[in-house]
């Protein structure tokens, strides 16, 4: 992925997770949910799988210290 489209990606993902604060969702919650979607296999989980894990746990971390990576 270039690094346009990396960050174009880290930004939508915090939008959003902004946009879903701002609708009054848990986002906490709303993260926890995704990453459990993405964990129903365990077996089968990907590299690719546990880095989109932690960019989600990172992006959720960012909302409540005003950070973007």
């Amino acid at each position: 992925m270039s690094e346009t489209r990396e960050l174009a990606v880290s930004i939508a993902l915090e939008a959003i997770l902004n946009a879903a604060r701002g609708l009054d969702v848990d986002v906490y919650e709303l993260c926890e949910k995704a990453i459990e979607s993405l964990t129903l296999v365990p077996k089968n989980i990907s590299p690719a799988v546990v880095a989109a894990i932690g960019e989600i746990e990172a992006a959720a971390d960012a909302l409540d210290h005003g950070e973007r990576k």
